[in-house]
């Protein structure tokens, strides 16, 4: 990858965690998608092996400092994502992007099922069943992040 475009997967994982830590309404809140789950997987996805795990745990730690969680929570759950994308990454980028939602609704639900036993395992486990509104609000937005980000990718020539 060039090194002069690698400042657009930076910024637009800086914009997904300043999304992560905006403050929104109670039932607002609830239902904010999985943005940086979903900026990276789609630079795994376009970039292949190039955006991997050390971008990915950096990121999860920032998003435990930041949101004040147990710390190794989200870099390990965004971790295991990654991982998972980067396996199935030929079947995801060949799915038709409503296929494509609907896996990244899967994924979510994994990320969330480890964040879930990791508060779980600390005693703080959600008791609302809106804990899992993410899934849905995630695959809803994926066709859009998707676009914008391929866009973006395209405009600066990342490769």
């Amino acid at each position: 990858m060039n090194k002069n475009n690698f400042w657009v997967v930076l910024v637009t994982l800086l914009i997904a965690i300043l999304l992560y830590i905006l403050p929104l309404p109670v039932f607002a809140n609830w239902a904010r998608p999985l943005w940086v789950m979903m900026v990276l997987c789609y630079w795994t996805l376009a970039l292949e092996y190039r955006v991997g795990m050390g971008l990915t745990f950096s990121a999860g730690i920032l998003m435990d400092i930041l949101g004040g969680s147990l710390l190794g929570e989200h870099a390990f759950a965004l971790c295991l994502i990654i991982f998972v994308t980067e396996k199935l990454q030929r079947q995801i980028r060949l799915a038709p992007i409503g296929q494509q939602s609907v896996i990244m609704g899967l994924l979510s639900l994994i990320y969330l099922l480890m964040i879930y036993l990791f508060q779980g395992m600390t005693g703080h486990a959600p008791a609302s069943f809106l804990f899992w509104l993410p899934i849905i609000t995630t695959g809803l937005f994926w066709p859009w992040v998707f676009i914008l980000l391929r866009d973006c990718r395209r405009r600066f020539s990342v490769k």
